[in-house]
Parts: structure tokens; sequence; C-alpha cells
């Protein structure tokens, strides 16, 4: 299964991660040891089936959570890659100012200042799952 370029790549600039050739920059002997085909997906910043983690690692970063499977038929590690959006909601808060009138008595008056309280909202964009240390299976979130 071959993942998308687009969505791995928008993946990588929305979750703010060094790209793969940054990684490739500072792990260069990690990298020479991948065969030829490797090499270029991992520069593209793709995975497939039956990479390591260091193949993962070089092509999509660090990931965001870090999952361990146990069932009957062993154990399975599983990478997920979050992305993120910006929330906005504004809200109106009171606020109180004080100052002093033209005989210098202290004053207070009340305004509604209307402010930004949003955040960013994460989600699950792609799921890498290892056996044995080996890529068995690849989600990608599809919208």
């Amino acid at each position: 299964m071959k993942t998308p370029i687009l969505l791995i790549a928008l993946l990588l600039l929305a979750a703010g991660c060094a790209t793969p050739a940054h990684r490739i920059k500072k792990n260069p002997d990690l990298f020479a040891t991948f065969p030829p085909d490797v090499q270029e997906t991992v520069r593209a910043g793709r995975v497939e089936v039956g990479y390591t983690p260091d193949m993962v690692y070089i092509a999509l970063g660090r990931p965001s959570r870090v999952y361990a499977r146990e069932t009957e038929a062993g154990r399975t590690l599983i990478w997920s890659y979050a992305s993120r959006y910006h929330t906005s909601s504004w809200r109106p808060v009171e606020t109180l100012q004080v100052y002093r009138d033209s005989k210098g008595r202290r004053r207070t008056t009340t305004d509604t200042t209307w402010v930004d309280v949003g955040g960013y909202a994460e989600y699950e964009a792609v799921r890498i799952e290892f056996v044995d240390s080996t890529v068995k299976a690849i989600e990608v979130l599809q919208r």
C-alpha cells in the first residue's frame, strides 16, 4: 500500500516537523544503508509496508504518539502522526477601567472587549503499525 505524497507533505507542514531532507542530512550514515528504491521513497516523505522504524523516522519524523497493542497474535507497535487546525472562538470580556477625572477623583468605567479564545484541535492523520520491527500496516485519514 502506498501513501499519497500530498497527504504526508501536508502532515509534515502542519505538524511543524523537519523535512525528510533535514533528517537525511542529520543521519547520512543511516540513510546510506537504505536500498536505492527505499531512499527514493523516503526522500519523498513516503513509507511502504516492509519498512523499518529507522526508514519511517527518516521519512516522517518522530511520531506524535506511540501505542503498544497486545493480542493473542503478539505485540504491535503503533506510531501515530497527528495534524492540527486552528479553532477560533470570539468571546466578549468585560473590562474595568480606572481613571482620574479632571478634578483628580478616581472613577471607574466598564467596557466590552472581544477576544479570540480559540486554540488548536488535533486529529490523527497517519498510523503506522509495526510487527517485529517491520511496517505491517499503514492507515491514512481519508477526508
